[in-house]
Formats: structure tokens, sequence, C-alpha cells
């Protein structure tokens, strides 16, 4: 996991994008769940998602406990 994380940081952009996309995107499927009340994600696509948004809160708790 350690090569991950370093390609992860290695761009310089891509933390927050992946953070803040999977964010928009969970929110989307929440949206269209209870207000379309239609799926629009299969879980081939959702699990994906939810593990890089775990994946990116936990390096950022992470180096939150670093700076500390």
């Amino acid at each position: 996991m350690d090569k991950l994380e370093k390609l992860i940081y290695s761009v310089k952009y891509l933390p927050p994008f992946l953070y803040f996309g999977s964010v928009g995107v969970i929110g989307y499927d929440i949206y269209c769940n209870i207000i379309k009340g239609t799926e629009c994600f299969n879980e081939y696509i959702e699990t994906p998602v939810y593990i890089i948004f775990f994946y990116m809160t936990y390096l950022g708790l992470k180096n939150l406990k670093k700076k500390k």
C-alpha cells in the first residue's frame, strides 16, 4: 500500500480530486435513490467509489495525526 500512497501523493491535485470526486458521486447516488427513486449506479461502480472514499479519508486522518 505504500507504493499506492506514494503514487497518489506524487501528483499535485490527485488527492483532493479523488476525495471530493468520490464524495460527489456518493452524493449524486444518494440523490438519485431518494429524490428520483431510481438506481443510477450499479454495485460495480459503487463499491470502488466507496473504497476510494474510505481510503482517502484514512490517508487524510493519517497525515493529520502525523502533523500533531
